[in-house]
């Protein structure tokens, strides 16, 4: 009854910070992988989580080498329960955080037995870090959550099953758990080597030939499948892309020094450290290590086992050559899970208990005032983009998203300042069509604008796209006609030019043109109502209004004006259907 509790309690202490900022809105991320992401709209298939790059989409073969299948399939699931709603998906991402302070407790429990209350401070703390705002607030900070969850799965089966006298389930389960940690994100390899090194520590000595064998299935199963969707096991890193061995312990120091002193405010994928810093940095990365061994040698071994997992599960992301993201908070989840654990197992052994766990609460508490703010930020795209060019005024990146997060929000002058800001920062910076589209002015000079703009970016079939609902605007559907075509010849898999494209041959008198193109927009997009409703005006221009009636049935518009002439279409097409 008592662990129950207790699990209950850090169950809900995971929770409740992140509630006041329910529900949010996609940000970052989320709109390549969730909202924009056209292949969620169309039936599901398999192919598009175990075939590709985790960021590729249907339009295009963007590809980071990332294979997280898992998460890909989260978001499939999440989107089809719900249509599309952010708040679903968040409320998944806090599922998620949830069960992962659960396994925290849980695999604090399996170390010491009968330390309940240490496993649950360790596991409340590692609700509470703020660090993990960016991996539970943001929606496709899943990956991480989602790999810890399966990591930390696979650790615990592990233990469990080398003091049970039939292991094999715990070692299938925890081969599987891995597998599935691993399809959720790379940095889950180094599980293996942590069971391996808490197996040393605790003196497990036998059967480690069988307890591995199903850590070698899940790399067999794993690998072919990353080989097929990638192309190979990695990418190949740029000509200019070179090893500095300097980069690694700066990197690894700083996570080491965030792991229990996270910065306040907003923390969003800062610079590597220089100067003193760097050198401080690059101290505490040989420190963390030395500890290890010397807790070893002083037979404190589970301690110092987890303390070096820390580190060992951040080689993945220490920057022996530069990845795509220079330094982000999100690569603490796993870590952080770890270091709960060496804290759990620490505080059962110490005798001034009471003095330690003051100390620890004064700590969650110093989270919480932290971890409140910055996971509400999350849920804005403006305030979001806002406190981060504060933060981080010389970053091109926070103008950019500032600039498209004003756009949204139907601010064209903040957007066009943002993107001025941008621009002094990045000269060369390839902008012009994003820049073009918040131009202001009459709609000769918009128009002006985006050709201007698309004579330095002619393949912009988005640009292409937004000259043809301007056109439209004019009362050109010729010209209209002929941008619309420009656009899906750039971008084919994107809905948005085969709609222009259709009503650009409707406003023409080309019934069959656009009936063809509204077919392709609804076929790419089953959610865009107005290509079926012009799939209707076609059918009762063609004459065929029984036909009409079959399009239009079960169709539904949530714009007024678009639902009223779909009424009138269909009120004719009953006139010529008996």
């Amino acid at each position: 009854m008592r662990t129950a509790t207790l699990l209950l309690l850090v169950t809900v202490v995971a929770v409740v910070p992140y509630l006041p900022g329910l529900p949010g809105e996609f940000v970052y991320d989320d709109h390549r992988l969730i909202a924009d992401n056209e292949g969620l709209r169309r039936p599901f298939d398999a192919r598009r989580a175990f075939l590709r790059d985790y960021y590729a989409s249907d339009v295009d073969r963007m590809g980071l080498g990332y294979y997280r299948p898992v998460a890909l399939l989260s978001n499939e699931a999440d989107w089809r329960r719900s249509g599309g709603a952010p708040l679903a998906f968040h409320l998944t991402n806090l599922a998620l955080h949830a069960a992962c302070t659960g396994l925290v407790f849980a695999l604090g429990r399996i170390l010491v037995p009968g330390g309940a209350i240490p496993a649950a401070v360790a596991a409340a703390l590692f609700a509470l870090h703020p660090a993990h705002a960016e991996s539970v607030a943001f929606i496709s900070g899943r990956v991480d959550p989602l790999a810890t969850l399966f990591g930390l799965a696979a650790l615990a089966a592990h233990l469990v099953g080398r003091r049970r006298a039939h292991a094999w389930p715990w070692r299938a389960a925890a081969g599987a758990a891995w597998l599935l940690a691993l399809l959720s994100k790379e940095m889950a390899v180094s599980v293996p080597l942590v069971a391996a090194l808490l197996d040393l520590a605790r003196g497990e000595r036998r059967g480690w030939l069988a307890s591995y064998v199903p850590y070698g299935v899940a790399a067999a199963l794993y690998l072919p499948l990353r080989v097929a969707a990638l192309g190979a096991l990695t990418t190949a890193a740029p000509s200019w892309v070179h090893v500095a061995w300097w980069r690694p312990p700066v990197v690894l120091g700083s996570y080491l020094a965030w792991t229990v002193f996270p910065p306040p405010g907003l923390h969003l994928e800062p610079e590597p450290v220089s100067g003193l810093l760097a050198w401080g940095a690059a101290a505490l990365a040989l420190a963390v290590p030395t500890a290890a061994f010397l807790l070893w040698r002083s037979g404190a071994r589970v301690p110092a086992a987890l303390l070096l997992a820390v580190p060992l599960t951040l080689l993945p992301v220490a920057q022996l050559r530069p990845i795509e993201t220079a330094l982000s908070e999100r690569f603490l989840y796993l870590p952080t899970a770890l270091a709960a654990g060496c804290v759990a197992v620490s505080l059962a052994t110490m005798r001034r208990r009471a003095a330690v766990g003051i100390g620890l609460a004064l700590l969650g508490l110093a989270y919480a005032a932290v971890i409140v703010p910055r996971a509400r930020l999350w849920r804005d795209e403006r305030a979001l983009w806002t406190a981060y060019t504060r933060a981080q005024p010389q970053a091109v990146k926070g103008w950019l998203n500032l600039a498209r997060a004003r756009t949204s929000d139907g601010d064209p002058q903040g957007a066009a300042q943002a993107y001025a800001r941008a621009r002094a920062l990045a000269p060369d910076l390839p902008i012009e069509g994003e820049m073009a589209n918040v131009a202001a002015g009459p709609l000769e000079g918009r128009i002006a604008h985006i050709r201007a703009a698309l004579q330095r970016a002619p393949e912009d079939g988005a640009l292409w796209a937004n000259l043809g609902f301007l056109l439209l605007q004019a009362k050109d559907p010729a010209a209209a006609g002929d941008a619309f075509r420009r656009s899906v010849a750039a971008t084919p898999g994107r809905a948005r030019g085969w709609l222009g494209l259709a009503l650009a041959e409707m406003q023409r008198g080309a019934v069959g043109e656009a009936d063809a193109a509204a077919a392709r927009a609804a076929a790419l997009d089953p959610s865009l109502g107005l290509a079926a409703a012009l799939r209707v005006e076609c059918a009762v221009r063609a004459g065929q209004p029984c036909e009409a009636l079959r399009r239009a049935e079960g169709l539904v518009l949530t714009d007024p004006a678009e639902a009223a002439a779909l009424e009138r279409l269909v009120a004719l097409a009953h006139q010529g259907c008996p």
